[in-house]
């Protein structure tokens, strides 16, 4: 069988993006000998052998509008040439006028399917934002409801969004929650932490980092506690913010994986983000056993709802958030010692394997 995978979306610098394709050409590669695979990707980012190639189309990264015209006009023909039974694209959009027997598309951009902020097109540090909810988010949606292909989201909220849209029936909708790996184990100790609070997250605005901000300088100016730290893993350059920075912000820049799940198990996690497709450090956090203090949406309450740990606040209530810390610094909020159990969830591989054996069946 030749599987067609689309993804130019994907480059090393992309994050949990690049790290759903990376995950997923490994698996292949070390687990599928009998079908025949073929890549389109921005760059030649792993190892080829009989069974797998990549064509690279570096063009259609550097182009968004290049990128668009082919997923709705010429891509078809490009991919058809290919000859694929299956074609999946890992890239949200559902290209257009492919011929191949089973399609399947990957979604994880959540944009288009939230209304919790609408974001605009008027404010510069919103309009990449805005571009993806308004723009973008129109032609993912119109190509899943055209080409009507088999979906995998990464949540039950994702999947009820699509729904509520009626853009596939729900037959047709697979969840596939991410696969945490490099789990580091270790007893938690956190009766002997050094009163430190972590965000691991970029800077885009939706992670909302303003929102911890603002309840620092509420710790100080109300509570009057100051000795403790909030790490961010971004660079104080790169905050837009109308408060007072306090200096009990400490800004880490990327760090690497290990130093995330050290971070993990001394101090509580923070995790304000009020859009994500899943929102991982939470599932990490979780699997660690610590305490999080997460903002209240359906994507936290889907990973965090049986976890006795876990305490939430509104996503834009300083105060609220503001009040946890406080609780936490001050022993209100203690450790429950309970025994962490890590599900095990189905690799993106062996998911697809069983969509295309289902569709076998049902044709």
């Amino acid at each position: 069988m030749k599987i067609v995978v689309n993804d130019v979306a994907a480059t090393p610098d992309a994050g949990g993006v690049f790290s759903i394709l990376s995950d997923f050409y490994n698996d292949i590669y070390e687990n599928d000998e009998e079908n025949e695979w073929i890549f389109i990707l921005a760059g030649k980012y792993f190892k080829e052998k009989k069974n797998i190639s990549i064509i690279v189309r570096n063009d259609l990264k550097k182009s968004s509008l290049k990128k668009f015209i082919f997923e709705i006009f010429f891509g078809g023909k490009f991919i058809n040439n290919l000859k694929p039974d299956v074609y999946i694209s890992l890239q949200n959009i559902s290209t257009l006028h492919v011929k191949a027997k089973r399609k399947i598309v990957y979604v994880h951009q959540p944009l288009p399917f939230t209304d919790i902020k609408i974001f605009s097109l008027l404010k510069k540090n919103e309009r990449k934002l805005a571009f993806y909810q308004k723009i973008v988010g129109r032609i993912i949606k119109y190509s899943i409801k055209r080409v009507a292909p088999y979906v995998i989201v990464q949540t039950e909220w994702m999947k009820k969004e699509i729904l509520v849209r009626q853009m596939v029936e729900e037959s047709k909708i697979f969840v596939n929650h991410p696969v945490v790996k490099n789990i580091f184990t270790r007893n938690i100790y956190l009766s002997n932490w050094e009163n430190t609070f972590f965000f691991p997250a970029s800077s885009f605005i939706y992670k909302n980092h303003n929102v911890i901000i603002e309840a620092v300088n509420i710790l100080i100016s109300r509570f009057h506690i100051s000795n403790f730290l909030v790490k961010f893993t971004i660079n104080e350059d790169s905050i837009v913010t109308n408060s007072v920075v306090p200096s009990q912000i400490e800004f880490l820049g990327k760090i690497d994986r290990k130093d995330v799940f050290d971070l993990y198990y001394k101090s509580i996690l923070i995790f304000p983000s009020y859009l994500e497709t899943y929102g991982l450090p939470l599932l990490e956090a979780k699997n660690c056993g610590t305490i999080i203090l997460a903002a209240n949406t359906s994507f936290s309450h889907e990973i965090l709802d049986a976890y006795e740990n876990a305490y939430f606040f509104e996503p834009f209530d300083s105060y609220q958030l503001a009040v946890l810390m406080y609780d936490s610094l001050t022993n209100n909020i203690k450790l429950k010692p309970i025994k962490v159990r890590r599900e095990r969830e189905i690799p993106l591989r062996v998911l697809v394997q069983s969509i295309i054996r289902e569709s076998d069946v049902i044709a």
